[in-house]
């Protein structure tokens, strides 16, 4: 059985998961869902990450990949294109 849920978040965080739904041709909602079993998948097997979050957000941290950096994405290009 569906249900719903709904969450405060900011902006751009829900603009940026609409566009990896985009682009992984499926919805917020199945996005969510696939990270979840992600992080269920691994939160058994992994360490502990050496951080102050609490060890249920320890485990989401980098499972969604972050943009590269402004100086990456530079340097890519002018290695392109000189």
């Amino acid at each position: 059985m569906k249900s719903k849920l709904t969450l405060s978040l900011p902006e751009k965080t829900i603009q940026e998961a609409k566009q990896i739904a985009r682009q992984r041709h499926t919805t917020v909602s199945a996005l969510f869902a696939e990270s979840l079993a992600h992080w269920h998948l691994h939160r058994e097997s992994s360490a502990p990450h050496p951080t102050s979050e609490p060890d249920e957000m320890a485990d989401l941290l980098g499972v969604l990949s972050p943009k590269p950096s402004f100086d990456t994405r530079s340097s890519r290009i002018r290695e392109k294109h000189g």
